[in-house]
């Protein structure tokens, strides 16, 4: 822990110059540096949306919305939360599964690959999490959406949120904390994403930053299916910090070059600057070194093969003269 606590701090006023990166800022460019490029470089944000993001966005506030109440030790009120899941909020900002039906339609009826079930039955699924899910009573939910920034090693913050902590007391009657993450994937991880998993140790440096202990549990909650992994294995402490400074090493390098390599895989197909997705938009065009992989078409073919000496080469501006 000691090689930890060495690596971290928390932020001060003078830190407001160095770089900010979240976990999911990180695991864009662990996927495609191109597309690290175009989000984070090129600024090109889009307000494109999916039934995943949006379905997401509602599950976590009805669990979120629970928590809270086993928290103030009030009443859960069940019929409000399936309230909540069939129609949204009242201010609109979260849609419920009666129109997501009608906005997805296709989608939502098709039975995906993974786990070979329709959404109606992964709602189905979901209905019976939220009365058993923080039923434990030996972990008490704590904490929700819980913020967090600190600074890596004197020259990078990082921030984000944590989606639950719990919290138990031991013989010696210390607090212990798990980290909670919910997931609304269509299947389980596999092994080696779990062992070094980058998103709870970025939680467990910040609990050990605001709490002075690491989790002694690290959980995944695959909230559709019903399912629950445990991440972060033993020795995850070393691996996690020669991760982190591997990932840093390179994004430094990439923009001291200014060449960032596209890595084109099956997860093109649902990128925002991918003409393949049928989901994109404004960006579709961006990148032209897409896979062709669709869920009918599983193919190892790529739209255009790399030439790092032709592309990535830094914009260029007529300067003005007065």
């Amino acid at each position: 822990m000691q090689e930890l606590e060495d690596k971290i701090r928390s932020v001060t006023e003078e830190d407001k110059h160095l770089p900010v990166f979240s976990y999911s800022k990180l695991e864009v460019y662990k996927n495609c540096p191109l597309q690290y490029k175009l989000k984070y470089i090129d600024k090109q944000f889009t307000k494109e949306t999916s039934l995943a993001l949006e379905l997401g966005s509602l599950c976590h506030y009805i669990l979120e919305t629970k928590g809270r109440s086993k928290v103030s030790k009030s009443c859960v009120d069940y019929d409000s939360l399936h309230n909540i899941l069939y129609n949204g909020t009242e201010d609109n900002k979260l849609i419920g599964i009666n129109t997501l039906k009608k906005k997805y339609f296709e989608t939502w009826y098709e039975k995906d690959n993974a786990s070979g079930m329709t959404y109606d039955e992964k709602m189905n699924i979901f209905k019976q999490v939220i009365q058993v899910e923080m039923e434990d009573t030996e972990w008490i939910p704590t904490f929700f959406e819980y913020p967090f920034k600190f600074v890596w090693d004197n020259h990078i913050i990082l921030k984000g949120f944590i989606d639950r902590i719990d919290t138990r007391i031991d013989s010696n009657g210390e607090l212990e904390y798990r980290t909670i993450d919910y997931k609304t994937s269509k299947k389980i991880y596999d092994n080696p994403k779990l062992a070094t998993s980058l998103q709870f140790g970025i939680y467990a440096l910040a609990i050990l930053n605001e709490f002075k202990k690491l989790p002694i549990q690290s959980e995944y909650h695959f909230i559709l299916l019903d399912q629950n992994q445990m991440a972060l294995t033993k020795g995850y402490e070393k691996r996690l910090i020669k991760a982190l400074d591997k990932l840093f090493t390179n994004i430094k390098k990439n923009e001291d070059d200014k060449v960032f390599t596209p890595s084109p895989t099956p997860l093109c197909y649902w990128c925002s600057f991918c003409k393949n997705n049928p989901s994109a938009m404004e960006y579709q065009t961006a990148c032209n070194y897409f896979s062709l992989w669709t869920p009918t078409e599983k193919t190892f073919s790529t739209n255009m093969k790399w030439n790092a000496l032709d592309n990535n080469k830094p914009q260029t501006t007529r300067k003005l003269i007065f």
